[in-house]
């Protein structure tokens, strides 16, 4: 389709094809590899010469959790060579259901990045000209929800006549779910006695994470070092994804930014109890060495020694066996784009 202007130029709307599927929590889009070269955000407009045909198109399957759908996309192509320039830039709605759209996109090899946005909100991406530019954006933690969390994914989409390409749009947030805690000191001198727990939180716990990068994202920036920070803590939006007082409901669910395991000497997040046993405060710090994003890491805790006497020290081996079962965040349906 085309609108004609009076300068003689000629501005091409790409083709927006929507189809419905009952039940699917998501959608579908097509991205179409052009015959003209499109700038970054189709900012402007090229002379028409000839009647265009669209090459073969190449489907790219998006999928995301069943947690209520992104009010929209955002969707960048970047070049593969030299300094990765931003080829195409659109930002995709109506994904309820399963929808098919089309855009467009240069040809050859692209770095795909896609990311959940908010409908109309495109402003903070005009400065990003290089895959470069956007391996430095940075989320928070005051500025997530974890019913609704932010999503990426990224790819490399080779080129060719007959492409596919499917990406699974995760969030960077982890949650760690203690679902049950019980103690068994048999032998011990408190044998019979009981751990009154106080508080547990998370130390180590990732605030400021970049989400995109070659080798994926990776934490910049921690909450309680060593130790509870209660004001730091307090005066976060959700306090309680990182703090809980006592222990008298379960599960219970605490939420950070991942903190995998890169083999970069970065302090592993930990779950920490503290409280008293016959008496004497004591700490019990459950490291969690690989905290992918995008997962749950369910916990079940039996406390079978006296806990640390600080909580940035390990127990004594032994002292707590810990059952982790590792879920999905959530179970993905499709959503496709076809580029």
């Amino acid at each position: 389709m085309s609108r004609r202007k009076p300068t003689g130029r000629t501005l091409f709307t790409v083709p927006n094809l929507l189809y419905r599927h009952l039940h699917a929590c998501c959608a579908s889009v097509a991205i179409i590899s052009a015959f003209l070269q499109v700038p970054a955000f189709f900012s402007s407009c090229k002379r028409y010469s000839e009647s265009p045909e669209y090459p073969t198109e190449t489907r790219i399957y998006i999928k995301w959790t069943k947690n209520p759908t992104p009010q929209a996309i955002d969707l960048f192509f970047f070049e593969t060579g030299g300094a990765q320039k931003l080829d195409s830039y659109q930002q995709l709605t109506d994904l309820q259901g399963e929808s098919r759209h089309y855009g467009l996109s240069g040809p050859g090899a692209k770095r795909v990045v896609v990311l959940s946005a908010q409908a109309g909100v495109t402003d903070s991406w005009l400065d990003i000209r290089n895959y470069g530019s956007i391996c430095k954006k940075t989320w928070r933690i005051e500025e997530e929800d974890f019913a609704s969390p932010h999503l990426v994914a990224e790819a490399l989409v080779e080129d060719g006549a007959s492409r596919l390409t499917q990406l699974n749009l995760l969030p960077m947030l982890t949650e760690v779910r203690l679902s049950s805690l019980k103690a068994d000191f048999t032998g011990r001198p408190y044998a019979g006695k009981s751990f009154e727990c106080e508080r547990i939180y998370l130390t180590y716990a990732a605030t400021e994470y970049k989400p995109i990068g070659p080798e994926g994202g990776h934490p910049v920036s921690w909450i309680n070092s060593g130790r509870i920070d209660s004001l730091a803590t307090e005066a976060l939006p959700h306090p309680e994804w990182m703090l809980k007082e006592g222990s008298s409901a379960f599960p219970m669910s605490f939420y950070c930014y991942a903190n995998p395991a890169t083999g970069v000497s970065i302090p592993r997040t930990r779950l920490v109890l503290e409280g008293l046993l016959d008496g004497v405060p004591c700490y019990y710090p459950v490291e969690i060495p690989d905290l992918a994003p995008g997962r749950v890491y369910d916990l079940r805790l039996t406390l079978r020694r006296m806990g640390s006497p600080d909580p940035d020290i390990p127990t004594e081996s032994g002292a707590v066996l810990v059952q982790t079962n590792l879920l999905p965040w959530d179970l993905p349906e499709a959503y496709t784009v076809t580029y």
